[in-house]
């Protein structure tokens, strides 16, 4: 990360970690109100439905070794390099919520968008890797989305242009 402003790959790094997701689910659960709650539930559940299907179906399924150089000076997972199960659940997790509060997709997926471009940055995926993760993650949204509808919440309607007038409901009593 050394062409990465030091501030831009730390952010990147803070991001990659999931109790950055757990911190945001709680946050949304406790302070969002019934709509935060639901939003935290749905991208906990697609987080953990997304990790799993990463990590303990696909990965041991098909190995891939991580690009050359991605255990310099640390300790590296034995895992296989594909998909990336860090995109994965973060995507799951980002598309999960904004189907509750979709005033948070550009915060959350700009975020998810820097922790997946900061792993092949950093060397510890191949771009695939990133691109198959990501692609599971969308896809455990969009399942959870067909099986489990959002809440949708009533339809401000505008007014519509034109000569439209009030009327008067027969039988209804003022309000006072």
């Amino acid at each position: 990360m050394a062409t990465l402003a030091p501030w831009l790959a730390r952010a990147a790094w803070i991001a990659e970690q999931p109790l950055i997701w757990g911190g945001v689910a709680t946050a949304l659960a406790v302070k969002g109100g019934t709509r935060g709650q639901h939003a935290a539930l749905r991208g906990s559940v697609c987080y953990l439905v997304a990790a799993f299907i990463a990590n303990i179906v696909i990965k041991p399924l098909v190995y891939r070794r991580r690009p050359h150089g991605a255990g310099d000076g640390r300790i590296t997972p034995v895992t296989s390099s594909f998909p990336s199960g860090h995109t994965a659940s973060n995507l799951a997790f980002v598309f999960g919520v904004v189907q509750e509060l979709p005033r948070l997709a550009i915060p959350l997926a700009g975020t998810a968008t820097a922790a997946s471009g900061s792993l092949i940055h950093s060397g510890k995926h191949h771009v695939s890797d990133v691109f198959a993760g990501g692609a599971i993650g969308l896809g455990v949204a969009y399942i959870m989305w067909k099986s489990w509808p959002p809440k949708t919440s009533p339809r401000v309607r505008w007014p519509q242009t034109g000569s439209a007038k009030p009327r008067a409901v027969s039988g209804a009593r003022a309000p006072f």
